[in-house]
Order: C-alpha cells, then structure tokens, then sequence
C-alpha cells in the first residue's frame, strides 16, 4: 500500500489474481490496475425446455452455486415477470427464450431469469407479436400457448405452420384440441419420470386437451423462434387433424374425420398408437 502511495499509482481493483511467485512490486501494481476479466458459464437452452429442465441447466454451471429448486421457485414467485404474464398469472413458462447465453459468475438468479425474460420480450417484439395476435383476436400470451404446443407436438419445422392452423381451427369450431403433450406436461410437473406410454390420457386434469376445450392453463414448454412465428402467423387452411404417421416423427393432417380415421390406421400400422 505504501509503495502505492509513494509511486502515485492505482486505482487498483479487488478480484481473483493469479500471480509468479517473485514477481517485482512494479509488475504486480500494473497488473492490480487492470480490471480482473469476469468469468463466464455458457448456457445453451434449446427450442422445447421446461423451467424445470431450464433450471437443471442452471444449477449445472459450473461457477454459479445456483439450485435447480431455488431457480425454479423464482420463476413462480412473481419477482421477476413478464410484460406477456397476464394478470393474476405467476409463472414464467413459455416466457423465457430459448438462445445460448454467456452468463457471468457475478449474476444473481434474478439477474438470469431477467435476461432469459427480456431476452423473449426482445424476440417477441421482433415477431410483431402483440400486433399479430391482435389480429388474431386473441391474446399475446394465447399466441405463446399455441406456440409451446406447436413445439411440444411436432419435430419438423416444415409442419409447424400446419399444426399452428389446426390449433386455431379446432379452437374456432368449439372442438377439444386433443394434444396429449399438455397432459404430459401437467403430469411430468408433478413426475419427471413419469411413463409416457401408461398415462391414462381420460384423467381429468386441466392440462387434458382432450377432455377440456381452449386452450391450457398455460404454456407447455419454451417454443423457439420458428414455432413462434407460426403460431403468430398461421396459413389459411380446412385443417382440423394431426397424427403422427412415421417412426421419424413426421404428421399427417386431414380435413375431415374419414381422413383422420385413414391417419389413425396408419399410426396403428406403425405402432405409433
């Protein structure tokens, strides 16, 4: 300090230094005076993930010392929100944008969970995407919901507008929309391992699309850009049906329930019923 003092040096900026053993005072001030870079962690998020799952990534970082159930809490707690969050709703699923972050050791949970909002608050805006569900005649979290169940129900980005136009037909008509990703959803928030193959699809639940007409309480997972885009913007078509048709995952789509029954055969054939 006093070699500081008398030499006119500094500031000099508190941090983590690596330093040689011997090392002359001169050199060690001059590398004093230089803010220490902050370390980062890189978060990928991909197109699809829960909070849950998002939250798993968190906590797997490996200079953040973050909980995946504290991380998750703070996405239900109400302190840090969204300007899509309807009122009353205190949950940031489907609000947070799926993207790869460099994510510094200094941030807080807070200050994550804040840049994973205005980051989709960011990419919404670039979608037009309160304009669009205006035009829509619903609301910009609604357009959200159909987006995470486009995500959930479809692997190919080619059929994600068709599925979009099936959603907002069998809303329009009055009909269930019968995803049965909304019900896994709901049951794999209360079991993550949950047997997909022996869930009883009949169970009342509010997540059951089956049984309940509109849409879910809320979004199903955290839908990327393309998904996105379709649900704001879906083509004009008589699409009323979606079953998946092939080991690969690929949709067929009909217009009428002779041509979903065609469908149905052709998912048993491939044992995907």
């Amino acid at each position: 300090a006093w070699y500081v003092k008398l030499e006119g040096l500094g500031p000099l900026y508190a941090g983590t230094y690596h330093l040689p053993t011997g090392e002359r005072y001169a050199e060690v001030v001059q590398r004093l005076e230089t803010a220490p870079a902050v370390p980062v962690d890189t978060l990928v998020i991909p197109e699809g993930l829960t909070l849950r799952d998002i939250a798993a990534r968190v906590a797997a970082l490996p200079g953040m010392h973050i909980s995946a159930a504290s991380f998750l809490a703070l996405s239900s707690s109400g302190a840090v929100r969204s300007p899509f969050e309807p009122a009353g709703v205190d949950d940031l699923e489907g609000l947070v944008f799926p993207a790869t972050y460099q994510i510094a050791r200094t941030d807080s949970a807070t200050d994550i969970m804040e840049l994973l909002v205005q980051t989709f608050v960011q990419r919404a805006s670039a979608l037009d995407l309160s304009q669009a569900a205006a035009q829509l005649h619903v609301s910009p979290y609604a357009v959200v919901e159909v987006a995470s169940i486009i995500q959930g129900e479809a692997k190919y980005l080619s059929q994600f507008p068709d599925v979009a136009s099936v959603i907002y037909n069998r809303l329009q008509a009055g009909m269930t929309l019968g995803a049965d990703s909304t019900l896994v959803y709901a049951l794999r928030r209360k079991d993550p391992g949950i047997n997909v193959g022996k869930i009883d699809y009949n169970q009342p639940n509010p997540y059951n699309t089956r049984l309940n007409k509109g849409l879910p309480p809320t979004p199903i997972d955290n839908p990327g850009a393309t998904a996105l885009a379709a649900a704001a913007r879906p083509p004009h078509t008589d699409l009323l049906y979606f079953v998946e048709i092939a080991q690969d995952g690929k949709l067929g789509f009909a217009s009428t329930s002779a041509g979903f029954d065609q469908l149905v055969a052709t998912c048993h054939a491939h044992g995907l019923c």
